[in-house]
């Protein structure tokens, strides 16, 4: 009976859990902080990554993930361009402030249809409510530039349901 009850708190606390996270995913994408773009041929699709903890607030994060619209796997992504020196091709734009990031790094997922990157850029001490964007100068498929407009209170938002403030 004791080990019973046990585990039946222990499935409210996950379910609790699960519910907030579902709840944050959903966020996510009513604010337009997952955003998917189709240009020649390629998918790409950026998601805004709150932070997990209170001491993870001065970064911003974002996942990139590229690949081909009709899901067929890109070809001759193993060269090193599509791994290094990236951070060039990449800045987050503040109405007329541009801030380059501070680190691309390639994400190893098991990704076989696509390359995944994650962005990471100094967070901004305020945020524009309408001229934020992520710019990506595509030099590596279609060379063009990728626009994503960025909500800076859809950011404030989420990040205040991850860390419950």
């Amino acid at each position: 009976m004791k080990y019973g009850i046990i585990v039946c708190c222990w499935l409210l606390v996950l379910s609790a859990c699960r519910s907030n996270q579902q709840k944050l995913m959903t966020t996510i994408a009513a604010t337009g902080m997952l955003q998917d773009k189709e240009e020649n041929g390629i998918h790409y699709r950026l998601q805004y990554l709150p932070p997990a903890k209170k001491g993870e607030m001065d970064l911003l994060r974002f996942r990139l993930t590229i690949s081909n619209s009709d899901g067929s796997t890109l070809k001759n992504t193993s060269d090193v361009a599509y791994t290094y020196g990236l951070d060039s091709m990449f800045a987050f734009v503040n109405v007329t402030d541009t801030t380059a990031p501070v680190d691309i790094v390639r994400v190893a997922n098991g990704n076989i249809g696509g390359l995944e990157y994650m962005l990471l850029f100094d967070r901004p001490l305020a945020y524009s409510q309408v001229n934020c964007r992520l710019l990506f100068r595509d030099y590596l498929f279609n060379h063009k530039y990728i626009t994503f407009p960025v909500q800076g209170a859809a950011i404030n938002h989420i990040d205040s349901l991850s860390l419950d403030l």
